[in-house]
C-alpha cells in the first residue's frame, strides 16, 4: 500500500521546491502533453501534485480540473495556480460533470505516464534507495497488455535524457539495460558527461526526449489513448 505523503516534498515536485531535478523530469511530460494539445479541450490532470502542470495545460484548455490524493498538494495547488479557468480538488470530491464519464467519452484522449518498472528498479538498487511512493509500476510488455484491454488506439512513447548521436546509437543497443546493471551511479554520470548528456540539476525539460523508439530502455513510458 502506498504510504501518505507527510510532507510536500515526499513525492511531488514544484517550481519553488528543493528537487529541481524531479521537478523538470516531469514539466517535460508535460510539455509534451501541451504539444499534442489542438486547442479548447478541457482538461482532466487526475494526480495533478501542486498543480504547475494544470497551469501550463491551460495555455491551450479552455478549462482544466487537477485532483489529488494528497490534501497538502492541493492546497499548494490553489494557493499558486487556482484561477476563473482552473481548479483543484481532492480526489475524493465530486466534480460536476462526472469526470469518469468524461473519460469514456469516445472522442476523449487521455494521456498517461509512469515509470518503466525495468528500469526503474535497477537504477534505484543501484544507487541503494527505493521510492514507496512507487507501486504498482510496469513493464513494457504489462503496460501494453493493460493498455490494450482498455483502448483501440495507443501510442506509446519513451523519455529519456538527450545526448549526442553516438550516445542515442549506443543506448540503443541496450536493450537489456546493462549500463544500470553493470556500472555504479558515479560511473555513469562520468560517462554522460562524455556523451553530452545533462546530468544534476543541468537537466531542464529540454534535456529529455520523448520518442517511440527505445521504449526497453525508457526512464518512463507516456501513452496517448483513445477508444
Amino acid at each position: 500500500m502506498k504510504p501518505a505523503s507527510l510532507t510536500l516534498d515526499d513525492e511531488r515536485p514544484r517550481p519553488d521546491g528543493p528537487d529541481l531535478v524531479t521537478y523538470h523530469h516531469h514539466l517535460a511530460r508535460y510539455q509534451f502533453a501541451l504539444g499534442r494539445m489542438a486547442g479548447g479541450e478541457r482538461v482532466l490532470d487526475a494526480g495533478c501534485g501542486t498543480g504547475y502542470g494544470s497551469q501550463l495545460l491551460l495555455q491551450k484548455a479552455a478549462a482544466v480540473v487537477g485532483i489529488d490524493n494528497s490534501p497538502l498538494a492541493v492546497a499548494y495547488a490553489r494557493e499558486h495556480f487556482a484561477g476563473p479557468d482552473i481548479a483543484f480538488a481532492p480526489l475524493e470530491t465530486p466534480i460536476a460533470g462526472n469526470p469518469s464519464a468524461q473519460m469514456r467519452c469516445p472522442d476523449g484522449t487521455l494521456i498517461l505516464s509512469t515509470p518503466n518498472f525495468t528500469t526503474a528498479t535497477v537504477h534505484m538498487r543501484s544507487i541503494g534507495q527505493s521510492n514507496p511512493f512507487h507501486i504498482g509500476m510496469l513493464d513494457l510488455s504489462s503496460f501494453r497488455s493493460v493498455l490494450g484491454r482498455h483502448f483501440r488506439r495507443v501510442e506509446l512513447y519513451g523519455q529519456r535524457r538527450r545526448g549526442n548521436r553516438l550516445y542515442s546509437a549506443l543506448r540503443a543497443l541496450d536493450v537489456f539495460n546493462l549500463r544500470l546493471r553493470l556500472l555504479p551511479s558515479r560511473r555513469r554520470e562520468s560517462i554522460q558527461r562524455a556523451f553530452d548528456v545533462p546530468v544534476g540539476e543541468a537537466a531542464v525539460p529540454e534535456s529529455w526526449v520523448i520518442e517511440r523508439t527505445q521504449l526497453r530502455q525508457a526512464n518512463q513510458f507516456i501513452a496517448i489513448c483513445k477508444k
